[in-house]
Protein backbone atom coordinates (compact mmCIF):
# COMPACT_ATOMS: atom_id res chain seq x y z
CA UNK A 1 0.00 0.00 0.00
CA UNK A 2 3.01 2.32 1.10
CA UNK A 3 4.22 1.58 -2.68
CA UNK A 4 0.93 2.45 -4.29
CA UNK A 5 0.73 5.91 -2.36
CA UNK A 6 4.30 6.81 -3.49
CA UNK A 7 4.42 5.79 -6.77
CA UNK A 8 0.61 7.94 -6.98
CA UNK A 9 2.23 10.99 -5.03
CA UNK A 10 6.07 11.06 -6.45
CA UNK A 11 6.57 14.82 -5.54
CA UNK A 12 4.71 14.45 -2.13
CA UNK A 13 6.57 15.52 0.95
CA UNK A 14 7.66 12.37 3.29
CA UNK A 15 5.54 13.38 6.69
CA UNK A 16 2.47 13.49 4.47
CA UNK A 17 2.53 10.06 2.82
CA UNK A 18 3.74 8.55 6.52
CA UNK A 19 0.38 10.39 7.49
CA UNK A 20 -1.74 9.32 4.53
CA UNK A 21 -0.70 5.83 4.87
CA UNK A 22 -1.19 5.61 8.35
CA UNK A 23 -4.86 7.04 8.05
CA UNK A 24 -5.60 4.60 4.69
CA UNK A 25 -4.33 1.55 6.96
CA UNK A 26 -6.17 2.55 10.10
CA UNK A 27 -9.31 3.63 7.56
CA UNK A 28 -8.76 -0.84 6.80
CA UNK A 29 -8.56 -2.30 9.75
CA UNK A 30 -11.91 -0.08 11.66
CA UNK A 31 -13.82 -1.01 8.75
CA UNK A 32 -12.58 -4.51 8.92
CA UNK A 33 -13.23 -4.54 13.06
CA UNK A 34 -16.50 -3.29 11.96
CA UNK A 35 -17.70 -5.82 9.49
CA UNK A 36 -16.12 -8.51 11.82
CA UNK A 37 -19.18 -7.16 14.31
CA UNK A 38 -21.67 -6.73 11.99
CA UNK A 39 -21.70 -3.28 12.94
CA UNK A 40 -20.75 -1.98 9.51
CA UNK A 41 -24.65 -0.91 8.32
CA UNK A 42 -24.24 2.01 10.92
CA UNK A 43 -21.42 3.59 9.36
CA UNK A 44 -22.32 6.88 7.72
CA UNK A 45 -20.54 7.93 4.67
CA UNK A 46 -20.06 11.20 3.11
CA UNK A 47 -22.50 12.36 0.39
CA UNK A 48 -19.15 12.31 -2.13
CA UNK A 49 -18.53 8.70 -0.68
CA UNK A 50 -22.17 7.29 -1.42
CA UNK A 51 -22.11 8.45 -4.93
CA UNK A 52 -18.84 6.79 -5.58
CA UNK A 53 -19.96 3.65 -4.29
CA UNK A 54 -23.43 3.76 -6.22
CA UNK A 55 -21.76 4.76 -9.87
CA UNK A 56 -19.47 2.04 -9.07
CA UNK A 57 -22.25 -0.82 -8.23
CA UNK A 58 -24.03 0.47 -11.49
CA UNK A 59 -21.07 -0.11 -13.42
CA UNK A 60 -20.13 -3.33 -11.59
CA UNK A 61 -24.13 -4.75 -12.35
CA UNK A 62 -25.45 -3.76 -16.02
CA UNK A 63 -27.95 -6.36 -15.43
CA UNK A 64 -30.13 -3.79 -13.33
CA UNK A 65 -29.50 -1.27 -14.65
CA UNK A 66 -30.79 -2.53 -18.02
CA UNK A 67 -33.97 -4.09 -16.02
CA UNK A 68 -34.62 -0.44 -15.29
CA UNK A 69 -34.13 0.67 -19.00
CA UNK A 70 -36.65 -1.91 -19.73
CA UNK A 71 -39.39 -0.54 -17.61
CA UNK A 72 -38.74 2.51 -18.37
CA UNK A 73 -39.17 1.50 -22.23
CA UNK A 74 -42.27 -0.83 -21.16
CA UNK A 75 -43.98 2.29 -19.41
CA UNK A 76 -43.41 4.83 -22.16
CA UNK A 77 -45.69 2.07 -24.32
CA UNK A 78 -48.14 1.20 -21.28
CA UNK A 79 -48.83 5.44 -20.11
CA UNK A 80 -47.00 7.46 -22.91
CA UNK A 81 -44.13 9.45 -23.15
CA UNK A 82 -45.55 12.64 -21.90
CA UNK A 83 -46.97 11.14 -18.22
CA UNK A 84 -43.98 9.24 -17.83
CA UNK A 85 -41.90 12.20 -18.25
CA UNK A 86 -44.18 14.30 -16.07
CA UNK A 87 -44.12 11.34 -13.11
CA UNK A 88 -40.10 11.33 -13.58
CA UNK A 89 -39.09 15.23 -12.71
CA UNK A 90 -42.45 15.70 -10.39
CA UNK A 91 -42.29 11.74 -8.07
CA UNK A 92 -39.42 10.92 -8.47
CA UNK A 93 -36.86 13.49 -8.58
CA UNK A 94 -35.42 12.25 -12.04
CA UNK A 95 -32.72 13.64 -13.89
CA UNK A 96 -32.77 17.03 -12.09
CA UNK A 97 -29.70 18.75 -12.79
CA UNK A 98 -27.71 18.99 -9.20
CA UNK A 99 -25.25 21.16 -8.33
CA UNK A 100 -21.86 20.06 -8.83
CA UNK A 101 -19.74 20.10 -5.45
CA UNK A 102 -16.73 22.26 -6.21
Amino acid sequence: MAERLLMKHLDAPGRWLQEKHRRVLMNKFCGRYLREKYMHRFIIYSEQVQDAYENNRRLRNPATTAVQQALHGLSYTVYGKPDVRRLMFEVFDFEQIQPKSV
